[in-house]
């Protein structure tokens, strides 16, 4: 039986980002014992790593970036060349909790900054955290972007819908395993040791033929640990190994690899 399309996504922000108490406006990377100052060296990496599976699998990829991260990591934005780009705020705000003009300027610089270091406009948005503001149609609108992946939606209805105001929403897949458990097509858990890649298979094959399985991680988990710190070597070629089986898997068994944009074109 044919499955849903597979449309893979990858936030490229901070390592290890965490919200700073008090200020929405910005976030911090978690302290390896160098203060919580953000870093993007596991960011830096997991991207290099990450094209390299994606580009000798074939598979096509959006990336919705981050613009502090993109200035930082300027010298190596032909990584990003051939797929797909979004944005990722500026400096992974939390924008529901942001003063209005303040989030919106957030975001614009964001998209300043993207656009100028890739020398393309970003398609497409997805909120840090997936914590969208209200409003997100008004807030996207000058901008140019009119489409967006910061919801969830339960596997039944993973499929591009519209929302008020002309954005076309496609949302990431959320689901139960085989154990009944709850789970997101998110890559973390896996990259923590926390599930097995056939998990990732199960969520898929819940989502209707005629739909879209939206599966997204960050760069940074490639190379980095939430909670075990920067991967060994051995770590790092287990994890990679897992990636990579679990990218060539869903390939295999969906129907199309697309993009953000060709999911939703049919609505635009």
């Amino acid at each position: 039986m044919r499955m849903a399309d597979l449309c893979f996504t990858v936030d490229l922000d901070r390592d290890v980002n965490v919200q700073v108490p008090g200020r929405p406006g910005e976030a911090a990377s978690l302290d390896r014992g160098e203060g919580t100052a953000p870093r993007f060296g596991s960011a830096l990496k997991g991207l290099e790593m990450l094209v390299d599976i994606l580009d000798s699998e074939g598979i096509p990829c959006t990336f919705f970036v981050e613009g502090r991260t993109m200035e930082r990591l300027r010298d190596h934005a032909g990584l990003l060349d051939g797929f797909e780009i979004g944005l990722h705020g500026y400096d992974h705000e939390c924008f529901p909790e942001m003063d209005p003009a303040d989030a919106e300027s957030a975001l614009f610089r964001g998209f300043e900054a993207v656009r100028d270091i890739t020398g393309r406009a970003p398609t497409c948005f997805r909120a840090p955290y997936m914590f969208p503001p209200g409003d997100l149609s008004g807030f996207l609108n000058r901008t140019g972007i009119r489409m967006d992946s910061s919801e969830y939606a339960d596997a039944a209805d993973c499929r591009p819908r519209m929302l008020p105001g002309g954005i076309a929403e496609l949302p990431v897949c959320r689901g139960r395993d085989a154990s009944g458990k709850e789970m997101f097509a998110y890559l973390w858990p896996m990259h923590e040791g926390r599930r097995p890649s056939e998990d990732y298979l199960h969520l898929a094959a819940e989502v209707p033929p005629d739909g879209v399985f939206v599966l997204a991680d960050h760069t940074w988990h490639i190379a980095e640990s939430r909670s075990r710190g920067v991967f060994s070597d051995d770590d790092l070629e287990t994890n990679l190994d897992c990636t990579r089986t679990v990218l060539r898997m869903l390939s295999d068994a969906c129907g199309r690899s697309v993009t953000v944009s060709e999911a939703v074109s049919p609505l635009l």
